[in-house]
C-alpha cells in the first residue's frame, strides 16, 4: 500500500493537476492527501483530473479565503471509507483496508503558521485517537 502526500501550495492552474495525475499514475498510490489546495469545490471534476480512473473517490475541506484547503483521494476497490471526519485543519477517513482486512484511519492534516492552530490540530488529533483503537496514518503538514 502506498500513500502519497504533498503539500501542492494551489491547485488552481491546470499544470498543477497534471504534475499531481502524473505522480498518482506513476507511483499508484492506494490513497493520497494534498495540503493547501486553496480550492473550496471538490466536484467529480477536480477529483478526476487528479486521481483519474486509480483515484475514484476523494473528499475535500474548503480553503478559507487564499489559505489552506485539503483534499484526500482514495481507490475504493483497496479502501473503503466507513466514516469521516473533518474541521478546517485536518481530514479523517476512517475505513477498511480490503487487503489486509483491517480498519485503519488516514489523516490529512495542514495548519498554516498562526500561533497556536498546532496545538489546537495536536489536541483535536489525539482526541480522535484516543476514540478509535485503530492503526493511523498522519500525513500533512502537522505544525
Amino acid at each position: 500500500m502506498i500513500v502519497l502526500s504533498c503539500n501542492v501550495r494551489g491547485l488552481g492552474k491546470g499544470e498543477k493537476k497534471c504534475v499531481v495525475r502524473s505522480l498518482v499514475e506513476f507511483y499508484k498510490p492506494t490513497i493520497v492527501f494534498l495540503q493547501e489546495t486553496k480550492l473550496s469545490n471538490y466536484d467529480d471534476r477536480v477529483i478526476k483530473a487528479i486521481g483519474g480512473s486509480a483515484l475514484n473517490r476523494g473528499i475535500g475541506v474548503d480553503a478559507e479565503g487564499a489559505l489552506g484547503g485539503l483534499l484526500s483521494l482514495w481507490n475504493e476497490d483497496q479502501f473503503k471509507v466507513s466514516d469521516c471526519i473533518s474541521n478546517s485543519r485536518c481530514l479523517i477517513l476512517i475505513g477498511e483496508l480490503l487487503s489486509m482486512k483491517a480498519v485503519a484511519a488516514f489523516c490529512n492534516v495542514y495548519v498554516a503558521s498562526v500561533e497556536g492552530e498546532g496545538r489546537k490540530l495536536w489536541d483535536f488529533l489525539i482526541n480522535s485517537m484516543n476514540s478509535f483503537s485503530i492503526s493511523w496514518c498522519i500525513g500533512g503538514q502537522p505544525k
